[in-house]
C-alpha cells in the first residue's frame, strides 16, 4: 500500500554528513539544495573536475572514489545514468569497505528493478543500508528542494531514510520494500516522457502535408490537449536547458520495455518510444532537453519535403 509519509512523525536530526555521488544535471542541482541545509556536504564524480568546481562553489569536500565518500559520510545519495554505473559504484564501494556501520546508501537513480535489487544485495553484504528512493521532478525541483520521492526500504531504515529525504522532497511516498519504488518511477516516466515523442510524430505529419504547425494550437484550444501543448510548445520548438536529456528518456523506455518482458508482457509502446528517443540522441541531440526530440523529427520531415519537391 502506498503511504504518504507525514513530516510530523520525523525526528529532528543532528548535523548530518551527506555525500552526493554523480554531479550531473540532477546531482549538481540537488547539491545546490542541500548546501542551504544544516549539513556537511561531500561530492564525488567520475569526471573529477566537475566535482571540484561544484565543491569550490558550495564548500563541499571532494572525494576520489565512491567508496571513500561512503566511508566518510552518514548518507550517500546516488544519481547515475544506468544499471552499469550503479553496479560499478556498488562493487567499488563494497570492495573498499568491510563493514560500513550505520552508513545509508540512497539510490535516487532510475534503473531496472532487477539492478536495484542487485545493488541492495551487494551493499547489504557489507552492512550498508540500501534505500531505493527515485525522484520525480527535474533540475528546478531538485535545486529548490521540492522533488517527489518514492521510497522503498526495509522498515528498520524507514525513519532514517525519511529524515534525509525530507531535506529535498515536497512529498515522500513509502511503497514498501525494493523494487516497488523503482517500478513506480518507471511507470511515471512511461507517461511523462511520452507526449514529446507523440508531439514529434504529430508535427511531422502536419509538416509533411504542408499544414501550418501553429494551427494545431488553435484547433485544440479549449480542449484537454491545449494545456499539454502549452506546457511543451516552447521547449520543443525553441531552446531549453536540459532538465532531463533525450538520451536518458531513451534509456528509461528501454528499462520499461525490459521490465515488462521480464514478466512475459508485451512492450510495444516503450520499445517504439525508446527507438524514437535514441535515434534522435544518436543524431546529436543526446544531451539536449528531452522535448527537443521534436526538432529532429521536424527536420526529417522538412528534408523529405525538399526531396519530394525536387523530383
Amino acid at each position: 500500500m502506498i503511504k504518504l509519509v507525514s513530516y510530523k512523525t520525523i525526528l529532528v536530526g543532528v548535523l548530518l554528513r551527506i555525500g552526493i555521488i554523480g554531479v550531473g544535471n540532477m546531482g549538481s542541482n540537488l547539491a545546490e539544495c542541500l548546501s542551504s541545509k544544516n549539513i556537511e556536504l561531500a561530492v564525488y564524480n567520475r569526471t573529477r573536475h566537475k566535482a571540484e568546481e561544484l565543491g569550490r562553489r558550495l564548500g563541499a569536500r571532494v572525494y576520489d572514489s565512491p567508496g571513500e565518500l561512503v566511508e566518510n559520510v552518514d548518507v550517500a545519495i546516488v544519481f547515475v545514468t544506468d544499471d552499469h554505473a550503479l553496479k560499478t559504484i556498488c562493487f567499488e564501494t563494497a570492495s573498499k569497505l568491510e563493514r560500513a556501520g550505520s552508513t545509508v546508501f540512497i539510490n535516487a537513480s532510475t534503473v531496472m528493478p532487477t539492478a536495484s535489487l542487485e545493488a541492495m544485495r551487494i551493499l547489504e553484504s557489507r552492512g550498508i543500508g540500501y534505500v531505493e528512493a527515485p525522484v520525480f521532478g527535474g533540475t528546478n525541483e531538485a535545486r529548490e528542494c521540492r522533488l517527489i520521492s518514492m521510497l522503498s526500504v526495509r522498515h528498520d531504515l524507514l525513519d532514517k531514510a525519511t529524515h534525509v529525504l525530507k531535506l529535498y522532497s515536497s512529498r515522500i511516498y513509502y511503497l514498501g520494500e525494493p523494487p516497488k519504488a523503482m517500478v513506480m518511477k518507471l511507470a511515471l516516466n512511461d507517461i511523462a516522457l511520452a507526449f514529446p515523442a507523440i508531439l514529434a510524430e504529430s508535427l511531422m505529419l502536419l509538416s509533411s502535408w504542408d499544414v501550418e504547425l501553429e494551427l494545431l494550437r488553435k484547433v485544440s484550444a479549449g480542449t484537454w490537449i491545449e494545456p499539454v501543448l502549452t506546457r511543451y510548445w516552447d521547449r520543443t520548438l525553441g531552446e531549453s536547458s536540459p532538465r532531463f536529456t533525450v538520451n536518458n528518456a531513451g534509456k528509461d523506455y528501454s528499462c520499461i520495455g525490459i521490465a515488462l518482458r521480464e514478466k512475459g508482457l508485451p512492450s510495444f509502446i516503450s520499445e517504439t518510444l525508446s527507438s524514437m528517443y535514441l535515434l534522435a540522441g544518436n543524431s546529436g541531440l543526446g544531451r539536449k532537453d528531452y522535448p527537443q526530440i521534436v526538432k529532429f523529427y521536424l527536420e526529417l520531415a522538412r528534408k523529405k519535403n525538399v526531396e519530394e519537391t525536387a523530383k
